[in-house]
């Protein structure tokens, strides 16, 4: 468990290194989107400026009834250039803005011809249109009228003999023009500032960042160092970090796993020393017993007195070590096997009287019993009153009473007699704890266990004479 827990930390650890990575990685990425984002939303907000005013100038909702008007209607508006073009018979010809012959404008023919096709092609009232003009961007918009009277005709007088000319005047197109500024020094200056508030903004950012991680990662490495320890079996140094938020949760947890590990290790190496303890003793007086008989010698005056005593301490050494192999199978019991099934308490009580008919004969034996149905192992059940039972057979002066009910709620089995008082229940059900003619203090912690694994609880307390020992499950 505890090299589980720093494999977890150590994992904790790598992977906080790649978020970080992974969070610098995306701040950039999204540096350079925002950047490219402003600088684009500039330009577009230039050039819809650009459009704006020129389309300010073309007044595309006024009425013309004549040519001339048309032309000198323009504004004086010398940051834009307009230009005219006016169908006769069909065929485009462009117009002077002072005068109505045909000029050469100082636009390149080039360009004139690609404004000439889009207004041949143009079918919409009003039109956006820019290109770039040797690496320098021009803007224009391209606006349609019609004369208020379509079918006007103006009359040419005959001249040097030759016919008279009617001319119809359909469509008029205004073309406004700007081009975008040559000096962009403002626009380099503003990108210039917004890429420099952009970086900064990154750098605190990532200052932030690396503070924050910093205050993230140092409580897990001093976590991670306390786990090591832990994992060495090295208990004793408490584990020492105040917050309130997750790693103060993680780091409550593994103080309470220190806790516990120290507590156990504590019980692990007093059970081994009580355990070696009750061990020496029937050994050592078997070893004694055995030396004295192959010298001839019989410490209880006869062989066959003698002998019983080696029987008596080998009985009580065979017990010991099954109760000592059956508490190690208890935490298996616990964790892995779950052959419980609903019994009666009444026939298992009844069960273990009649094994124990004999020496019960010799006590005043009272029961009260009723049917108590639980869900339970009955092999493990009927351990646990087997040990309750031989218990006050060992205490009891003369009376041994047993109450099984049941009060609507829970389920009771009682167990008392009229022996000697108990000097401490609280240490009672602990491991090796013995009364005056206790044998190895290990049968009341066995009951205790098993009840615990099959949900029931169990207490002991004196009465005015005698004590009992009450089971109670819910």
């Amino acid at each position: 468990m505890v090299m589980a827990i720093g494999g977890v930390i150590l994992k904790i650890k790598s992977i906080n290194l790649k978020l970080m990575m992974a969070f610098f990685g995306v701040i950039i990425f999204f540096g350079v989107i925002t950047y490219t984002l402003l600088v684009s939303a500039f330009n577009n907000y230039y050039h819809e400026d650009i459009y704006r005013v020129l389309e300010d100038n073309t007044h595309s909702n006024e009425k013309f009834t004549d040519i001339d008007e048309f032309i000198n209607d323009s504004d004086d508006n010398r940051s834009i250039e307009q230009l005219f073009w006016v169908k006769i018979n069909g065929k485009l010809t462009r117009k002077d803005v002072r005068r109505n012959d045909i000029i050469t404008s100082e636009l390149t023919d080039d360009v004139i011809k690609v404004i000439e096709d889009d207004i041949k092609n143009q079918t919409e009232e009003s039109k956006r249109y820019s290109f770039d003009v040797n690496g320098r961007k021009l803007f224009y918009v391209i606006t349609q009228y019609r004369l208020s009277n379509s079918n006007k005709l103006y009359v040419v007088p005959k001249l040097f003999n030759r016919p008279k000319i009617t001319v119809a005047y359909n469509t008029l197109y205004r073309v406004t023009l700007r081009w975008e500024p040559a000096n962009d020094i403002l626009q380099k200056q503003l990108f210039s500032k917004m890429a420099l508030g952009l970086f900064l903004t990154i750098v605190a950012i990532l200052i932030v960042f690396f503070f924050l991680s910093r205050h993230l990662t140092k409580p897990l490495i001093d976590l991670s160092k306390s786990v090591k320890q832990i994992s060495k079996r090295k208990f004793e140094t408490p584990i020492d970090i105040n917050r309130n938020d997750e790693i103060g949760v993680l780091a409550n947890t593994v103080e309470e796993m220190r806790r516990e590990l120290l507590k156990y290790d504590k019980e692990q190496k007093l059970q081994l020393h009580s355990i070696s303890h009750e061990l020496k003793t029937p050994i050592m007086v078997i070893q004694s017993y055995v030396d004295a008989l192959k010298k001839g010698l019989y410490p209880k005056g006869t062989q066959e007195a003698s002998l019983e005593i080696i029987e008596e301490e080998s009985n009580r050494l065979q017990k010991l070590v099954y109760n000592l192999l059956y508490i190690q199978r208890l935490d298996y019991f616990e964790s892995e096997i779950k052959n419980q099934e609903k019994i009666n308490i009444k026939e298992v009580v009844k069960d273990v009287v009649c094994n124990m008919q004999m020496k019960l004969d010799n006590f005043n034996l009272e029961t009260n019993l009723e049917d108590v149905f639980v869900r339970a192992d009955y092999n493990q059940m009927r351990i646990v009153i087997e040990n309750l039972l031989s218990n006050q057979i060992r205490y009891a002066d003369k009376a041994i009473r047993i109450t099984l009910e049941y009060n609507g709620e829970s389920s009771f089995l009682e167990f008392y007699n009229d022996g000697e008082h108990i000097a401490d229940v609280n240490d009672l059900f602990m491991m090796f704890k013995k009364g005056k003619k206790g044998q190895s203090g290990l049968g009341l912690y066995i009951v205790k266990r098993l009840l615990d694994i099959n949900g029931g609880t169990i207490s002991a307390y004196n009465r005015s004479k005698g004590v009992t020992f009450k089971i109670e499950w819910k």
